[in-house]
């Protein structure tokens, strides 16, 4: 009988780690994704300081959490939004709107695919 109380307890540690893991990064990927948005919307107002102070507080938050993320995320997703994001102050830095448009929307998409890889549903248990 105590293996099976193990067990269960073991089980429901799993479950609660794994919602609140979903929450963590559900709230970091949003937070990102809030800065990356604004950071967007001042270089579409041509405010590339503003552009640039914000995607650089994206940045700093990503480089944050290296050590959570580093352990649940798969190491490529964590590279191409490392390299996404850096890829985005370039086109800040070199003020091209259309670009840093575009970089931004590609940002923003990887951090909801971040997101809704971490979450589960039935069919990710089942």
């Amino acid at each position: 009988m105590k293996k099976e109380l193990f067990a269960v307890a073991l089980l429901a540690l799993i479950l609660a780690l794994s919602v609140l893991n979903t929450r963590a990064i559900g709230s970091l990927c949003g937070d990102l994704e809030a800065l990356v948005r604004d950071s967007a919307k001042a270089a579409e107002d041509e405010n590339w300081a503003d552009s640039q102070r914000k995607l650089e507080s994206a940045i700093a938050l990503w480089q944050k959490h290296e050590g959570y993320t580093g352990i649940v995320l798969r190491h490529t997703d964590i590279e191409t939004l490392t390299d996404d994001f850096f890829e985005l102050t370039e086109h800040i830095y070199t003020r091209d709107p259309a670009a840093t448009k575009a970089a931004s929307a590609l940002v923003r998409e990887h951090l909801k695919s971040i997101a809704k890889m971490e979450s589960f549903d039935f069919g990710s248990i089942f």
